[in-house]
């Protein structure tokens, strides 16, 4: 059972949300901070090397998983999404491999508009640094 996305639930104000397209449905996210994209890129490589090392259990593997699915579901902004991603897994339609994709396409997505802002943010400093204009009177 699939839901149709919502608007953002929280104030956009304090946190930067931007909308990215997954699978053709439009789900707001957050930012991941730099530490989740760490642990995002160490807990995928080390399930690549799962099936050579033999010492892996099954549930160092589920815990492995579960720690992607925690990133995953922090930077979503609407509890939809999440409701949606587990109806994908569900459902056959979706596996963790496909997420790497949503985890790139996410930090572009606030590259690029970080990217744009940029020389606005500039124009709105210059114009707070240029000094300004004493009134001067003309001698007659």
């Amino acid at each position: 059972m699939t839901t149709e996305p919502a608007a953002p639930a929280e104030d956009l104000t304090e946190i930067p949300h931007l909308p990215v397209m997954f699978r053709g449905r439009e789900i707001w996210t957050k930012m991941p901070r730099p530490e989740q994209l760490l642990v995002w890129d160490r807990t995928i490589k080390r399930l690549e090397q799962a099936p050579v090392d033999a010492s892996w259990t099954g549930s160092e593997i589920m815990a492995a998983l579960d720690r992607l699915r925690r990133i995953i579901d922090s930077i979503l902004v609407n509890k939809a999404d999440v409701t949606w991603l587990d109806d994908q897994f569900l459902d056959g339609e979706l596996e963790f491999k496909d997420l790497a994709p949503f985890i790139t396409m996410t930090v572009d997505a606030f590259a690029d508009a970080a990217q744009e802002e940029a020389p606005n943010r500039a124009a709105k400093r210059a114009a707070k640094r240029a000094p300004a204009k004493k009134a001067t009177r003309k001698k007659a």
